[in-house]
């Protein structure tokens, strides 16, 4: 009797621990929410989708100005990238570029976006990132306070 007791016991927490793990909030592989939260300058809220193989897409929105968003896809096929008129950066990942997405400018109904967009081995990235007129994803004055650039790196670094 006690033996059927402990392992009805036993697999009763194990199913409870398997349902506590399959609940738990999805937590993006490459950025940090509060990270992301520091480049759209407030709170966030967060989508993701990654799979075993490891490609997917993070993508998180400011919370007072859905128009505000930050998207970290990867993958191992090709992904759209900044091509020949991207201006080449150093430091992040191979073949690393950064531009405007067309379609983006501040005459259009679009908020302005910027990716990067690059490769860590087999795994291509882009990370774009998109803000109303008040709140440019422009390059900044200060090459150390570049949100886009800073996650581009952490999003490369996790791939290495």
């Amino acid at each position: 009797m006690n033996r059927y007791l402990l392992i009805t016991g036993l697999l009763a927490c194990a199913s409870l621990a398997t349902h506590a793990q399959s609940s738990a909030p999805k937590v993006c592989p490459w950025v940090t929410q509060g990270s992301a939260a520091k480049a759209l300058g407030g709170e966030v809220s967060a989508t993701i989708e990654v799979s075993e193989s490891g490609e997917g897409s993070c993508s998180f929105n400011r919370i007072t100005d859905a128009s505000t968003s930050l998207r970290i896809a990867v993958s191992k096929s090709a992904l759209p990238s900044c091509g020949a008129d991207g201006m080449a950066l150093k430091g992040i990942g191979d073949e690393a570029a950064r531009c405007t997405i067309p379609g983006s400018d501040s005459g259009s109904d679009n908020p302005k976006a910027e990716m990067i967009s690059g490769r860590v081995r087999d795994m291509h990235f882009t990370v774009t990132l998109r803000a109303n007129e008040h709140q440019s994803p422009g390059r900044p004055a200060d090459p150390q306070d570049d949100e886009l650039e800073h996650i581009a790196e952490a999003v490369a670094g996790n791939l290495f």
